[in-house]
């Protein structure tokens, strides 16, 4: 019998269920086993969060291989797929190919045997994720927004809405906001680890697009660059999406959907993770999204009332 998680951390802890691999030729290495997502890792009713999504379908895996030296993990990139749900408490199968050399690593993932839940994982250089210039340009769109047009509750924080920006702000978040997501992200460590920033990246990316249509939407793609593991959780920061920049995909294969007389089809916004101070980037990438069909979706209503307006 399958005992749900209580807690973030316990279903993430608990992710792997099986797990077997065999090293080829050229020292690569295959890999395949079963993952379990608890209950704590919901977003869309009885399906995993798109945020989730990024971290647990590649670094997890990427960290159970033998042949790979956990401290190359990070600076690196994750790039990952969601054209179809996953369902939680239930074993989920998965495949993976690994290889690596002496200057680099990259991890190759497939889910529930689909090829429309490929994921992608590899190092990138250690160097900063943004120069001066293009930090200074997030600076000034933030200044520009602030104090945001509107804002609303989520999962314990605030996301606040301008006509340019949607961002979010996390200071210390076991003392200043104890029943947040945020703080139940945070690591035994103190520190905020690569879960809070998908899941976080993820929320601000998604409702740059759906705050314009008003109406529910689910990730199709998450690609994000980290510049490292952990945060202190105490650091100033903010995660940021530029909505001046959001831009219809045009690969996407969903139809669009017609919403109060215009239609929307999918489309990618860029996100941000910085300190408060705009000195740094902890990480970068886009997140893209796409309306819900109500005619196919039969959870609609549930996803309505996960927003509190």
């Amino acid at each position: 019998m399958l005992i749900p998680e209580t807690s973030i951390h316990d279903a993430l802890g608990r992710l792997i269920l099986e797990f077997h691999e065999a090293e080829q030729a050229e020292g690569q290495v295959r890999a395949h086993g079963q993952m379990r997502f608890g209950a704590a890792l919901e977003g869309p009713p009885g399906r995993l969060h798109g945020g989730h999504h990024a971290f647990v379908r590649t670094l997890p895996i990427v960290e159970r291989i033998s042949a790979h030296e956990r401290a190359r993990t990070f600076p690196c990139r994750v790039d990952v797929s969601m054209k179809q749900g996953l369902a939680l408490e239930r074993p989920i199968p998965f495949e993976a190919t690994y290889r690596a050399d002496a200057e680099s690593w990259r991890l190759d993932t497939r889910f529930a045997d689909s090829d429309r839940l490929v994921a992608h994982a590899h190092s990138i250089p250690d160097l900063p994720l943004l120069d001066a210039v293009e930090l200074a340009r997030w600076r000034t769109l933030y200044q520009e927004s602030k104090p945001g047009d509107d804002s609303f509750e989520m999962f314990g924080f605030t996301i606040h809405l301008a006509k340019k920006l949607v961002w979010l702000e996390s200071c210390d978040p076991l003392r200043t906001l104890p029943d947040s997501q945020h703080a139940k992200l945070v690591e035994p460590d103190g520190t905020l680890g690569p879960a809070f920033v998908t899941t976080q990246l993820d929320a601000v990316g998604a409702t740059a697009r759906g705050a314009l249509m008003r109406h529910p939407h689910f990730t199709k793609h998450i690609d994000i660059r980290f510049a490292t593991r952990n945060i202190p959780a105490e650091t100033h920061l903010l995660c940021l999406a530029d909505r001046t920049q959001v831009r219809e995909d045009p690969r996407s294969e969903s139809a669009p959907v017609q919403i109060q007389g215009a239609l929307y089809g999918t489309a990618t916004t860029p996100v941000v993770l910085v300190d408060a101070s705009f000195e740094h980037a902890f990480a970068a990438g886009f997140v893209t999204v796409h309306p819900v069909d109500p005619a196919k979706f039969e959870a609609l209503r549930r996803m309505r009332q996960m927003r509190q307006d």
